[in-house]
């Protein structure tokens, strides 16, 4: 993982605004992505986490968890995706879980959420309200799955953004 890149808030506003990856990964549907990139912060102290997930059959999704720190936490309040691919059809799923990594012992969730099956190809995002508070000095990541509609088999797959 690189290290995290200060710029000003303009920018980051700019960068949120064009949507642009900042980490990619890749992930077969058993196993879960490897994210690499920069998180990144401004002076306000806001950014995103993330990650993508590659499946069978040609899907694939992107995520990225929005960010903003107040006092001493960190607020998640916005998780946008990407789902795309051959025959992707509109019910797809879409599961986020923020998470804590703890060392030496299984990591723990601090907030999960699951769309109902329902959600379209292309871009798409859940808004959480209030923001989903975690303390500044823990290290948090959100572990992603995504269930891709097709004909036939549904595939799959999971990831995990970098980290904060």
């Amino acid at each position: 993982m690189k290290p995290i890149s200060k710029i000003s808030a303009a920018v980051v506003a700019g960068a949120l605004s064009l949507g642009t990856m900042a980490a990619t990964a890749e992930a077969s549907s058993a196993t879960p992505a490897k994210a690499t990139g920069t998180a990144v912060v401004s002076a306000a102290s806001a950014g995103y986490l993330s990650g993508s997930c590659r499946a069978s059959r040609g899907n694939y999704g992107n995520l990225k968890a929005y960010y903003y720190t107040s006092g001493s936490k960190d607020y998640f309040n916005q998780f946008n995706w990407y789902l795309a691919g051959p025959g992707l059809r509109n019910k797809n799923n879409v599961y986020l879980r923020v998470r804590e990594h703890l060392n030496g012992r299984a990591d723990r969730t601090l907030w999960s959420w699951a769309s109902g099956d329902n959600v379209r190809r292309g871009t798409g995002g859940y808004s959480a309200r209030p923001g989903v508070g975690v303390p500044r000095r823990a290290k948090v990541h959100v572990d992603f799955s995504f269930i891709f509609d097709r004909s036939g088999s549904d595939p799959r797959c999971t990831g995990r953004t970098n980290s904060v």
